[in-house]
């Protein structure tokens, strides 16, 4: 096939007029990201320098005694925390609610318990603590509780008493301090899923 000069001449005439029109089109670019990154904070609870024994290492109780009940909320995480503390004592039989047999005390006061119908169990609910964590600080805030009570067996527990076994638990719940007004002072639903 022969290409007439006509023809070259309109191919070339048409690739200049494209060239041109899509140099009129030229724009410069640029382009820059970034990617940025967080880490959720952690809630760790420790509970150390516990109590071992309450018999204070006599093995037996007897009408009158008083010992230590001791034990440390550490906050060893990163958040500021609001600690809850619960003591239960359980005997194997029904305490009177009026003068319990065996009780906690804070300086030679009982505290106020909560009893279970069949008498066996006291609940003890302590005041909310606020603990500093790591990273987040909360002013005047420490990032460790001591709780300095006394396991007491009442002094007027009479014969009835003789054998009887008792335990103590201790419970520490922990949530997080900020960010959880919404919560309120209503720990049913925390203690409840542990």
């Amino acid at each position: 096939m022969k290409f007439t000069k006509k023809f070259i001449t309109n191919v070339l005439s048409i690739a200049v007029i494209a060239t041109m029109l899509m140099g009129a089109f030229s724009y410069f670019t640029d382009f820059q990201s970034k990617t940025l990154t967080a880490k959720a904070g952690n809630l760790k609870l420790a509970m150390t320098d516990a109590t071992e024994d309450l018999t204070a290492g006599v093995r037996i109780l007897n009408p009158g005694d008083s010992n230590e009940l001791k034990f440390t909320a550490s906050n060893t995480g990163e958040k500021s925390m609001d600690v809850k503390a619960v003591i239960t004592v359980t005997a194997d039989q029904a305490m009177t609610q009026s003068a319990p047999q065996y009780k906690v005390t804070s300086g030679g006061t009982a505290l106020t318990g909560v009893f279970s119908e069949d008498g066996t169990t006291i609940t003890y609910t302590i005041d909310d603590v606020t603990l500093s964590g790591s990273i987040e600080k909360e002013d005047g805030k420490e990032m460790t509780h001591q709780y300095d009570y006394a396991f007491e067996m009442d002094a007027a527990a009479d014969n009835t008493w003789q054998d009887t076994n008792v335990s103590v638990t201790i419970d520490l719940y922990a949530k997080q301090h900020r960010n959880t007004s919404a919560l309120g002072t209503d720990w049913t639903s925390i203690v409840d899923t542990q």
